[in-house]
């Protein structure tokens, strides 16, 4: 939909959506890396380091998210070169998210690895920023809708729904999963930023964004598959695989540094659980579309579940770490 005219050129709402939640992603990271009390030459890197950071996050965000789209939906264009031959079109969640993790890694190199938690989690908060502004920019075309169609005259009516344009003519009403998807994710920025405040690791803000999507993607009718299975959506695949090997990583790292406890099996077995109901809903609203309300909320829980395990077992490794490095730091002040 144009909302610009400027002689030949036209300018969607969606390219104008997508500029201001990028300069509004950057300037929230920008205020909470901002260089605080450190010497001229650090300061300089952190100014340095978050430039490059909008850079690299605006080239591999748009260049990944359009490979992602490409090959989930090839028969779209005429080739892949053609996936590149404007900016205007439709971009993967998975391959923005990487774009974005990615350039926050390359940065924070640069910044050096004393001041890489901070730029990791401060991207991390802008990251979310940037997903939940763009998640608007399905109201101006015919993504992001639920599988439901609206009938109920009431509900046919921003929360509930959003009308849809069907590809033989004519209109509908389908769920406004993009609308529950600003929601959950103002939320988790809100979360992310909380974190970043606390000190802690960008990675929990990782956690709650690939766990909503697991749940919110399996509510959208035009998700994207891989060519080989239609069954499983390709952001829920993503979203499982980095919550398994993220619990995986961090009961690793817990039991090396506090030993095996009674809880490691409890978090465990909630995750598990958790997971497990997310994959078996999945299968089961697929095949009782009548249900998905209730489908969504047992779906909904286990996410829920998945999050307070990953984040649970990061906080038993996390906590005896940093109380070890007081009790180095303090053993050291003693020496001196």
């Amino acid at each position: 939909m144009t909302a610009v005219y400027a002689g030949y050129l036209r300018i969607g709402y969606g390219v104008i959506i997508v500029t201001l939640a990028f300069a509004s992603s950057w300037f929230f990271t920008f205020s909470l890396a901002l260089p605080g009390k450190e010497n001229i030459t650090v300061r300089l890197k952190e100014t340095v380091s978050l430039l490059m950071y909008a850079g690299f996050a605006g080239v591999l965000s748009a260049f990944l998210g359009r490979i992602v789209h490409w090959y989930s939906h090839h028969e779209s264009y005429d080739g892949l070169a053609s996936a590149f031959s404007k900016f205007e079109g439709s971009y993967h969640e998975s391959g923005i998210i990487l774009g974005f993790f990615l350039a926050s890694v390359i940065s924070s190199f640069f910044i050096g690895r004393k001041f890489m938690k901070k730029m990791m989690s401060a991207s991390a908060a802008g990251t979310m920023l940037f997903m939940t502004l763009v998640s608007l920019v399905s109201m101006f075309n015919d993504s992001d809708r639920g599988k439901a169609v609206i009938t109920d005259l009431y509900y046919q009516r921003l929360p509930y729904s959003y009308i849809t344009n069907l590809s033989g003519g004519g209109t509908e009403y389908r769920t406004a999963v993009f609308f529950w998807k600003f929601v959950i994710l103002a939320i988790i920025t809100f979360i992310s930023f909380i974190l970043f405040m606390k000190g802690y690791s960008a990675l929990l803000t990782y956690v709650c964004y690939f766990s909503a999507m697991a749940l919110l993607d399996s509510a959208r009718y035009d998700a994207s598959f891989l060519r080989s299975n239609g069954f499983v959506s390709l952001m829920q695949i993503v979203s499982g695989v980095f919550l398994l090997i993220t619990m995986i990583t961090c009961t690793i790292l817990s039991v090396r540094k506090r030993k095996f406890h009674i809880f490691h099996i409890m978090l465990t077995a909630s995750f598990l659980i958790g997971i497990g109901l997310v994959g078996y809903m999945e299968y089961y609203v697929q095949r009782h579309g009548d249900l998905y309300i209730g489908c969504y909320l047992v779906m909904a829980a286990a996410c829920i579940s998945m999050i307070a395990s990953v984040w649970g077992m990061y906080k038993s490794y996390d906590a005896n770490t940093e109380a070890e490095d007081k009790k180095t730091a303090s053993g050291d002040d003693k020496e001196k």
